[in-house]
C-alpha cells in the first residue's frame, strides 16, 4: 500500500519538478538544479502517519479473550452449593457421585437439600437422627423393602409402593439420609444402586464348565 502511494506521488512530483528545473535553466546557470532532491525527502516521510493504526486491533482481540474467560457468578454459586452439599453428606456417597450434580437448593424442609443433574435426576438429601432412624426401620421391616448393603451404620436399599420405588442411603452414625424416587416399571432400582456406585455389584460366579465322561 506505501508503495502505491510513493508511486502516486512520485508521478505528481515529477512533473513539478521539471516545470521548475526548466524555468530556472532560462535565468540560472546549468548548475542551479542541485536543489531538486530535496522534494523526495517530502514523499519517504509520508508512510510513518500511516503505521500507527496498526496496533489497534490487538488490544481489542486481547480484551475479547479476557471477557470470554472470566467465570459467570451464576456458575461459581452453583459449583459452591454442590460443595457444600458434597461435604456434608460425603458419607453416603463416593465423590464421583457428587460430580454428576450441576446445582443444589434448598428442599423446603429444614435440615434438607435437592440436588439436580442431567445424568442422576434428583435426590434429596436430609441431617436428622429421627429420619435416619425411621427410614433405617422402614428398610429393614418393611416386606416391600429390600436390603442391598449392610455395614451397620450405613444401609443401602430401596422401598416400593405401587410402580414408584425409593432408592434409600442411610448413615445412622451422622443421622444422614438420602433418597430417590424412581419408577420401577422403566427402570430396576437394584441395577440403578449399583449404576450409580451406592453399592458394590457383586462378582459374577464363574460357570463350572460340564466334565467330559471318560471313554
Amino acid at each position: 500500500m506505501h508503495n502505491r502511494w510513493n508511486i502516486r506521488l512520485a508521478g505528481l512530483l515529477i512533473p513539478v519538478a521539471v516545470l521548475g528545473l526548466s524555468a530556472c535553466s532560462k535565468d540560472t546557470p546549468e548548475s542551479e538544479p542541485t536543489a531538486a532532491p530535496t522534494i523526495t525527502s517530502s514523499t519517504s516521510a509520508l508512510p510513518t502517519a500511516s503505521t500507527s493504526p496498526t496496533a489497534t486491533p490487538t488490544t481489542h482481540a486481547t480484551s475479547t479473550t479476557a471477557d470470554e474467560e472470566t467465570p459467570t457468578p451464576t456458575a461459581s454459586k452453583e459449583k459452591s452449593s454442590v460443595s457444600k452439599v458434597a461435604q456434608m453428606y460425603g458419607s453416603l456417597a463416593p465423590a464421583e457421585f457428587f460430580d454428576m450434580f450441576e446445582d443444589c437448593a434448598p428442599n423446603g424442609i429444614p435440615d434438607s437439600s435437592a440436588c439436580t443433574g442431567p445424568e442422576v435426576g434428583q435426590f434429596q438429601f436430609f441431617k436428622g437422627d429421627a429420619k435416619a432412624a425411621s427410614t433405617t426401620q422402614l428398610l429393614t421391616e418393611l416386606r416391600s423393602s429390600r436390603v442391598v448393603e449392610d455395614s451397620g451404620d450405613r444401609i443401602v436399599g430401596w422401598s416400593t409402593l405401587g410402580t414408584t420405588a425409593v432408592i434409600t442411603v442411610v448413615d445412622n452414625k451422622k443421622g444422614l439420609t438420602m433418597q430417590q424416587m424412581v419408577s420401577s416399571d422403566k427402570q430396576d432400582p437394584l441395577e440403578r444402586i449399583y449404576e450409580l456406585g451406592l453399592a458394590a455389584a457383586p462378582e459374577p460366579t464363574p460357570t463350572a464348565e460340564p466334565s467330559e465322561n471318560p471313554s
